[in-house]
């Protein structure tokens, strides 16, 4: 059988990820948050585990963790890399995302009744400055952590040499 290339495989994945989210917002009208990133989150656990079973098949000789853990790396380093500058250019065109969760932050601080408007203000703008890096910081480490944890779990379970 032969050897699809990690790097390929982690950026059909980073695609498959993309045409879901566009998906699931545009045509199905799901918020981009909340339980519709769970498919996300399974097309990228789903494509880092079938570039570990294809590299099983490809090297059915091979025992060796690192070999399997690097091949994942491979693979989740594009996908990631895809998903985080999705979630860059989603958030640039459209800002209505961003003016929508101040609006609901500003109605909390409303609601506890101790800000003046100013303060009200002043922390609205401060949340504008600090949503999209927010929100590339959070995608980045969920995006390595979970596919760290898939690379290791499946090149743990791979890499045994089972010779029953």
């Amino acid at each position: 059988m032969r050897n699809l290339s990690a790097k390929y495989t982690g950026i059909f994945t980073g695609i498959l990820m993309i045409g879901a989210a566009l998906f699931m917002y545009y045509i199905l009208k799901l918020p981009e948050t909340g339980k519709a990133q769970y498919i996300i989150w399974s097309i990228y656990i789903t494509g880092i585990i079938l570039s570990l079973i294809f590299f099983k098949r490809s090297f059915p000789d091979e025992h060796s963790f690192k070999r399997y853990f690097s091949r994942g790396f491979k693979t989740f380093i594009p996908a990631a890399l895809l998903i985080v500058l999705y979630t860059f250019i989603f958030y640039k065109i459209n800002p209505q995302i961003l003016e929508r969760a101040i609006t609901d932050n500003n109605a909390l601080i409303l609601k506890e009744g101790n800000r003046t408007s100013p303060e009200i203000e002043a922390n609205a703008e401060k949340f504008r400055g600090i949503f999209i890096p927010g929100m590339l910081m959070m995608n980045t480490i969920i995006y390595l952590v979970l596919g760290s944890l898939v690379s290791m779990i499946g090149g743990g379970f791979l890499s045994q040499n089972r010779n029953v």
